[in-house]
């Protein structure tokens, strides 16, 4: 079927090759675009590196404090999801790496390694953000006597109306279905549709978490799917059960 993607354009790129392996088509409409903000890294000690997303190293500015090549190479690093431990690899940071699959998970596992040593000093943590965030991360190691400065990497900057494909084939019910990967994109979609006037209800509506399907549920929409786990291979099992495949013009093959 065609999928409509709204996530970041790389992003969206990277989950496209996945559909199409599958046997599904995506379309394109960013709804966020990631800009770098250029800021710098803060003075000061660092026990360890928090991030949750790849823009976090894509986009990170190698500017006057930069970490040394060294220095990457010896800070831990704790990340949310494999595609991020490769973004860090590649920005040289060859050191221990973390890996969770949420962010919830990521802070509980970290405060829980922290508090297995209860004499050592309180620890000091980079967290490399987005400006647009939610505080649960660095409240919760903040909450166990920890230091986090954050460096807000990159901003991510709404779109001000779908790509006129998408808006077309969501007008006349050819979006078989949409993935959503965050509340705030959520949000944006259903502005922007609504701004055209578009009715997006005919198509299945597959959220990351339940906190991503909040708005597609408060809006009312009569097809919305919660992922299994806040994983994207989960947001495609869960497509596969929903429509069979279509060839690339939009025609039904058979069931999946």
């Amino acid at each position: 079927m065609l999928v409509l993607l709204t996530r970041a354009l790389d992003e969206a790129m990277r989950t496209a090759a996945k559909l199409f392996a599958v046997g599904h088509h995506a379309i394109l409409s960013p709804v966020l675009e990631m800009t770098p903000t250029g800021a710098p890294w803060p003075p000061g000690a660092v026990d360890g590196i928090i991030a949750t997303s790849t823009q976090a190293f894509e986009l990170l500015s190698d500017g006057e404090g930069a970490l040394s090549p060294e220095a990457r190479r010896l800070v831990p690093v704790y990340v949310v999801g494999e595609r991020t431990e490769a973004a860090a690899r590649e920005r040289g940071f060859l050191g221990r790496i973390v890996v969770e699959q949420d962010a919830r998970d990521l802070a509980a596992n970290l405060v829980a390694a922290l508090a297995v040593s209860p004499a050592a000093p309180p620890a000091r943590f980079v967290y490399l953000a987005g400006r647009d965030r939610k505080p649960d991360l660095e409240a919760a190691v903040r909450a166990a006597g920890h230091e986090v400065a954050t460096v807000e990497v990159y901003v991510a900057q709404a779109a001000e109306e779908l790509d006129e494909e998408a808006a077309a084939l969501l007008e006349v019910d050819r979006i078989g279905a949409a993935l959503h990967y965050s509340r705030r994109s959520v949000e944006i979609f259903l502005k922007l549709a609504a701004q055209a006037e578009i009715d997006v209800s005919g198509a299945h509506h597959v959220a990351i978490s339940p906190d991503a399907a909040a708005p597609l549920e408060a809006a009312g929409l009569p097809h919305v799917h919660v992922a299994a786990a806040p994983r994207e291979q989960a947001m495609l099992d869960l497509l596969v059960t929903l429509a069979p495949r279509e060839s690339v013009s939009g025609g039904r093959s058979g069931a999946a």
